[in-house]
């Protein structure tokens, strides 16, 4: 069974430039906090993942 700690109401994430800038871009078009913003990403990531094994990927 996979850890699963308890749950927080938030963790700390890093996150390169580029993106960092991509999601201040959104959140200034949106109006929506960051957090709301990521939320909304990762819970779609999660969904929608496809893993595949390539190691050059980050």
């Amino acid at each position: 069974m996979p850890f699963t700690p308890e749950p927080r109401v938030s963790r700390l994430i890093s996150i390169n430039t580029d993106l960092y800038n991509q999601l201040m871009d959104i959140k200034h078009e949106t109006g929506l906090t960051v957090t709301a913003v990521v939320n909304k990403f990762i819970a779609y990531g999660v969904k929608n993942v496809e893993i595949e094994d390539n190691k050059n990927d980050d």
